[in-house]
């Protein structure tokens, strides 16, 4: 498999030191790592997970390690590895893998999730590997690559944000491979594939009911030309916005009211039941950029995280999508994207 990224560039932009961009390397390697800290007052609502996603020829890959309740104090607690493999004309293989335990650094981007994780392969890069079955074909996965950065960390939320309805509820959420070079190998059945594309990395962490608030993001990158883009949404009355570019070692930043996310058209899941969106338009302005963007969903991989009644169990759209878009400088310049990406949606399933 090889990489795959449709884009253009109208011209480049060299007005990146105006005032409305930040700086990068906001983030360290302990950042990306273990959190979870017992207090004894809230651990039940504790969750943490690791994200990474690849797109290499015309397959597209992601996975989630994902601790929930660490100490199953409400018998609902999970360490699960969740993954997926998408071919274009072939139906989506997806994998789930319950651990009976698991390991972590609180220094370093350093996981054990019995046969799966990740840790660094050098001082930048991680190597992510893992295993799981399809629940339907029984088809076994594995993985096993490098994830080299491309651009640096962008920390979207670095202190705790409000979130859910339960009290005092909160998270963060770190991108700390808003784009990277993906390499390694995948293994479906008895096939192996070799990868060499482009990828991305995230986490999430903090103390609230996972079930709880609904999500939107989005995510597209071309790493030979430095550039990512990362946006994430809280849904519902809490509703904010949070919206990362990259390029060309500089931050561009939207964040509330300066970003607007619109989901304009949609499709029923026939597994579900569920109706989710297929197509999200952005427009977000600040002091110096504005960005128009669409996504259009071309693959939806529906993940349940179940709970028992008469709690609502979790419902994940995982989405391949094209994401095109044009970022305006006030000064009149303009980059033009057009990429295959990753958009997803959350809800609440009874």
């Amino acid at each position: 498999m090889t990489q795959i990224c449709n884009h253009y560039a109208i011209a480049i932009l060299s007005v990146l030191l105006l005032s409305g961009t930040g700086l990068a390397a906001d983030a360290s390697m302990k950042d990306d790592a273990y959190h979870y800290m017992r207090n004894s007052i809230d651990d039940n609502l504790y969750n943490e997970w690791w994200y990474f996603n690849a797109i290499s020829n015309n397959s597209q890959f992601f996975v989630f390690y994902l601790l929930c309740d660490p100490d199953n104090l409400t018998g609902s607690g999970k360490l699960q590895v969740l993954a997926a493999v998408l071919e274009d004309g072939k139906p989506p293989v997806i994998g789930l893998r319950q651990s009976r335990g698991f390991g972590g650094d609180r220094n370093s981007p350093t996981l054990d999730l019995d046969q799966s994780g990740f840790a660094l392969q050098d001082e930048s890069s991680l190597n992510v590997w893992g295993r799981a079955s399809d629940e339907t074909s029984g088809t076994p996965i594995s993985w096993n690559l490098i994830y080299q950065p491309a651009v640096s960390p962008w920390f979207a939320i670095p202190v705790q944000e409000k979130v859910g309805h339960t009290k005092g509820g909160w998270m963060k959420w770190l991108a700390y491979m808003p784009s990277a070079n993906v390499s390694g190998s995948l293994t479906l059945g008895e096939s192996v594939f070799k990868v060499d594309g482009t990828g991305y990395h995230d986490h999430c962490w903090g103390r609230w009911a996972l079930n709880d608030p609904q999500f939107a993001w989005a995510q597209c990158s071309i790493p030979k030309e430095g550039f990512s883009l990362t946006l994430g949404d809280i849904l519902g009355e809490q509703q904010r916005s949070y919206l990362g570019i990259k390029f060309e070692g500089r931050t561009i930043i939207f964040s509330g009211k300066q970003v607007r996310l619109n989901m304009t058209r949609f499709a029923n899941d026939p597994q579900t039941a569920e109706t989710y969106p297929s197509r999200y338009e952005v427009v977000a302005e600040n002091n110096d950029f504005l960005l128009n963007m669409t996504a259009n969903v071309q693959k939806t991989v529906p993940l349940m995280i179940d709970y028992p009644a008469p709690a609502p169990s979790y419902l994940v759209f995982q989405q391949v999508s094209d994401l095109q878009g044009v970022l305006y400088s006030k000064m009149g310049r303009e980059y033009q994207f057009d990429a295959v990406g990753f958009t997803g949606y959350t809800t609440p399933r009874m």
